[in-house]
């Protein structure tokens, strides 16, 4: 009986799914796309890492190369052959050439090596021909070869060095180039490459390193290129800071002991050298301190006598100050004494003829007593008799005076004569000293000749490459890092979508099927077996999905996306190899399958918590409210019935209504954001090469130049009819820094503020409006500002030439490649104290024809104008790289399409299913087929119209944070989404919609009727 009784209940269960097989592949559908996109997705990047990890090991990429300017001589080698670490060291040269390519001579990377073989480092991948083995034998970059050179052809390679012509023997790829298109820079030509050519050793050694350099180390032998692979390297991944770790203690060990060596190296050439300029210069100090210190006495003794002279100038100047003042005073006296000479002279005249007078008067008649007058003349002659008295000895002090004078110019002319003499001695003591000095100067001339000798002995540089200084892999790592950023959000919400809508679908079917659950506890079965039944769904349902859509999704969306990127970008010959962990394998297991059982556990003891009778009835339906819009009449009363019963409905049952909205909003928001990133990727070419940058053609001085000389360049190209416009720059590399925060950046120093913005749109970010270009601050990118976290206003430290300077950012600009920092002429020579070099010019042509271009060319290459580079070839290269993205956008917005039209296939679906006993009363009522789908998929087409215009905001949110997610430092996507991209994605949303009511007919025409007549009892 037992027995009997299970083996009915595993039927029903059977007959239970293949009776609602719709239900049960939509399940089996939508989780089975969750788990494939979300598990592909997620193990994409370690498959892309894991891939080009075991390429790289193949081909033997060297983990550690090194390059001096000085050379490495045997010895060198030797040494760090010695080292511990090492499984294998090759030694050869390379450098930069030139080469004649379709009439246009373009810049080559050569590299040399001993030999070539299967086991070597680096090994070439022989795409055609064969590797050489004469010293006039080459083999070819794939892209040169693209240019027309094939095998058998003449080469001919030169550079500052010499030239020489090769046969190419051989068409390779190189584990060094893993990008299709970047091949570098070159210190020659326009400074870019065409590709790389490989030599050997033998004969070709002159190219590398200069004559003078052997004979300075008196080597015969040198090379200039070290490749190291370090022992155990391979046992870790490339792009893991594990390997980077390992690798970092053997590239320290080797760089001491090559930096030790360059040290000695210098010091031996230096030290003759050193030696006899350090016996001039204890010669030449003593002779300063020589001639420092009789300086220092002679100044001493001609101050003191200068002292001395002023001292008896002012002691003779205080005596002929009292000499003046004492003739002075006599002059005085002499004057009183002549005027009162002359009056009383005056008088005497007068007395004398009244005595004479008198005399006449009185010689007849003589008087006993002196008359009055006569008396009174006699005390005037007695007084004229006191003042000549006086008189004399104002003379004598007169004579005195004269004897003082005369000593007070003995005086005066004794000080002369000193002062004469000590001028005359101090002439010829200086002229000694200057003689002293000017043999001190010569001396010191040779001597700063001797150090600009010792200078020019070359100090040596010793480079060092890893994998980080490889532009080809750091262009994959980058591209691996957009993968993963897109990977941790995007599958995911599409995941959550899958599983909610997964979720919704069980835990209906468990209400749905709450009869059969109280008739199955009537009968006896343990609540255990009516919730093991729908467990056993729940795991056929979308565990096998799930483990499926690992498995397939796993190795399905890595190698696409990986195939479309080495298709598009990059050039690597190597099987895919798939890289998976048991943690996302986990993590989609326990979404897919975990989170929808514990939600139908849930739901089946709620309901298993009832009396098997009351199960065993259906469920009561909802009681009617009066929804909001009933409220309207306005609106209300121009509904017919069937919409208003779709409105009621609809807001009837709330939770179905959240599900179902909630559920095609995330599906919209997919599409938006997949649409959306499409177009933020592909707009940043057409915005940065069209809107930003406005010039034609950048010109690569080959030496900086003045602003004169520059001046002169572009009024000469000004007259060319090729050109528009030219504006002479300084473009250089600099570090900004600011919180800690640093990074590189391309300075940009202008000459003419109204010419440069002719050239550069400064459009503010945020309010679009044109930049005031000052001397008072530069302008900044907004990536730039963004990553050093400034603002307008702010000051921010730039490391020019080693040395640090703090300025402020007077703007920050609209810009979506690479880091600006532009700066005006005044700014930056107040800043460096320095006059403006130049070293770039920008152009416009007035018609972008390949004559011009050729005519243009030839006119700066004779000139030495420079080297030219058209924006549009930098556009397309740019163009390339972010159109890579485009891949895995176009992989998004299908996956996200099949997603909608699974969730609207399910939820209505499930909507029809729940709703049949409506179905066949309504057909019973009359209805006729119209009316019966428009009740139905009305509300589909509302919920869709509400779900989309919800998953508009999602869409904009969630579009945001990849598209932030995904830049890179040197890139800013584009962040604005079009109006097209919602347009799109509701359209896909209410199409799929009405693809599915149109394809769901067959089931609402199949709703018996009779099922109406069915009672609750």
């Amino acid at each position: 009986m037992v027995k009997q009784k299970k083996t009915a209940y595993w039927k029903n269960l059977w007959k239970s799914i293949f009776k609602s097989k719709a239900r049960f592949l939509s399940i089996f559908s939508i989780v089975f796309l969750g788990a494939a996109f979300f598990a592909g997705l997620r193990n994409t990047p370690g498959t892309m890492m894991k891939t080009m990890d075991a390429y790289l090991d193949e081909y033997r990429f060297c983990d550690l190369t090194y390059l001096s300017t000085l050379g490495f001589s045997q010895d060198d080698i030797n040494e760090v052959k010695d080292l511990k670490g090492i499984s294998r060291i090759e030694y050869g040269y390379q450098f930069d050439a030139l080469t004649m390519m379709n009439n246009k001579l373009s810049g080559v990377k050569v590299y040399t090596s001993e030999t070539y073989n299967d086991e070597m480092l680096n090994q070439p991948i022989l795409n055609d021909g064969k590797y050489p083995s004469k010293s006039d034998e080459c083999l070819i970059d794939v892209e040169i070869a693209k240019a027309g050179t094939q095998i058998g052809d003449k080469i001919e390679i030169s550079n500052d060095q010499g030239k020489k012509t090769f046969e190419v023997v051989g068409i390779v790829k190189d584990v060094r180039y893993v990008a299709k298109t970047d091949r570098g820079t070159n210190t020659l030509g326009d400074g870019t490459n065409l590709g790389y050519i490989e030599i050997l050793n033998q004969d070709n050694t002159f190219f590398a390193l200069p004559k003078d350099l052997y004979d300075l180390r008196d080597e015969k032998v040198l090379y200039n290129q070290i490749s190291i692979a370090v022992d155990g390297a391979s046992d870790y991944n490339l792009f893991s800071e594990e390997y980077d770790d390992y690798i970092e203690n053997v590239n320290t060990k080797v760089k001491s002991a090559l930096s030790l060596r360059l040290s000695d190296l210098y010091e031996s050439l230096s030290a003759d050298a050193k030696k006899k300029l350090d016996e001039a210069q204890t010669e030449y100090d003593k002779g300063f301190k020589t001639y420092s210190d009789s300086k220092t006495t002679f100044e001493t003794q001609i101050l003191e006598a200068k002292i001395q002279l002023t001292n008896a100038k002012m002691a003779l100047a205080e005596k002929e100050t009292d000499y003046l003042k004492a003739q002075s005073q006599a002059n005085q006296q002499t004057k009183d004494m002549i005027g009162t000479i002359e009056e009383t002279s005056q008088e005497l005249k007068k007395d004398l003829e009244i005595l004479k007078a008198q005399l006449e008067k009185y010689k007849d008649n003589p008087l006993t007593e002196t008359p009055p007058e006569v008396q009174k003349i006699l005390d005037d002659i007695a007084s004229i008799r006191t003042l000549l008295d006086s008189t004399s000895s104002a003379l004598d002090g007169f004579s005195k005076l004269n004897e003082a004078d005369l000593q007070i110019q003995k005086a005066k002319l004794q000080i002369q004569q000193q002062e004469n003499k000590l001028t005359l001695q101090e002439l010829k003591t200086r002229n000694q000293l200057d003689q002293a000095k000017e043999k001190l100067n010569q001396a010191d001339l040779q001597i700063q000749d001797a150090k600009e000798q010792v200078n020019q002995i070359p100090k040596g540089k010793l480079y060092t490459l890893t994998r980080h200084e490889n532009a080809g892999l750091v262009n994959y790592d980058s591209n691996v890092d957009s993968i993963s950023s897109i990977a941790d959000i995007f599958p995911l919400m599409f995941f959550l979508v899958s599983a909610l809508v997964s979720l919704t679908t069980m835990t209906r079917m468990v209400e749905e099927q709450r009869s059969q659950s109280g008739t199955l506890r009537a009968l006896g079965y343990s609540k255990w077996d009516v919730i093991k039944q729908y467990i056993v769904y729940v795991i056929f349902a979308t565990f096998f999905a799930c483990v499926l859509g690992i498995v397939l999704g796993t190795q399905f969306f890595p190698r696409i996306i990986y195939y479309l990127y080495s298709l598009m970008l990059f050039q690597i010959d190597a099987p895919t190899f798939i890289s998976s962990t048991y943690m996302i394998a986990f993590q989609t297991v326990f979404i897919s399958v975990f989170v929808t059982m514990i939600a139908t556990l849930s739901v089946c003891m709620s309901e298993l918590n009832l009396m098997p009778a009351v199960l065993m009835r259906p469920k009561a339906p909802k009681l009617g409210k009066r929804i909001f819009l009933e409220k309207m009449d306005m609106i209300w009363k121009r509904l017919s019935f069937n919409q208003k019963v779709t409105m009621r409905n609809i807001f009837r049952y709330k939770k179905r209504f959240f599900m179902s909205v909630i559920g095609i909003a995330g599906c919209t928001a997919l599409i938006i954001t997949g649409f959306g990133i499409k177009y933020s990727v592909s707009e940043v070419v057409d915005r940065q090469y069209e809107k930003i940058l406005n010039y034609d053609a950048q010109v690569r001085l080959e030496k900086e130049v003045s602003i004169t000389d520059a001046k002169t360049y572009q009024e000469n190209l000004l007259k060319r009819d090729e050109v528009s416009n030219v504006e002479y720059v300084l473009n250089q590399s600099v570090q900004v820094m600011k919180n800690k925060e640093d990074l590189y950046a391309s300075m940009v120093v202008y000459q003419s503020m109204d010419n440069i913005q002719n050239f550069i749109t400064f459009n503010d970010m945020k309010t679009n409006k044109k930049i005031a270009l000052s001397d008072d601050g530069i302008v900044l990118s907004i990536k730039t500002a963004e990553l050093l976290g400034v603002d307008v206003n702010d000051n921010i430290d730039i490391e020019i030439s080693g040395t640090k300077y703090n300025v402020k950012v007077s703007g920050i600009m609209e810009n979506y490649f690479m880091n600006y920092v532009y700066m005006s002429q005044t700014l930056y020579e107040n800043l460096t104290s320095s006059h403006l070099k130049i070293n770039h010019a920008f152009m416009t042509m007035k018609k972008m024809t390949q004559s011009n271009k050729t005519s243009l060319e030839n006119y700066m290459q004779d000139h030495h104008y420079g080297n030219l580079s058209y924006i549009d070839s930098s556009g397309s290269e740019f163009d390339n790289q972010v159109q890579s993205l485009d891949i895995v956008i176009a992989i998004l917005i299908i996956c996200a399409g099949a997603l909608n039209f699974i969730v609207l296939y399910n939820l209505t679906n499930i909507n029809i299913q729940e709703r049949k006993s409506e179905i066949a009363t309504i057909k019973v009522l009359g209805f006729r087929r119209k009316e019966v789908y428009d009740y139905i998929f009305r509300e589909n087409i509302l919920l869709s119209v509400i779900g989309s215009l919800v998953g508009m905001i999602f869409g904009f949110a969630l579009h945001q944070f990849i598209i932030r997610t995904v830049e890179l430092d040197m890139t800013m996507f584009v962040r604005n989404l079009t109006l097209s991209s919602y347009v799109i994605a509701v359209f896909i949303t209410l199409g799929f919609t009405m693809l599915i009511n149109l394809t769901m007919r067959h089931v609402l025409n199949k709703v018996d009727m009779v099922e109406s007549l069915k009672s609750i009892e």
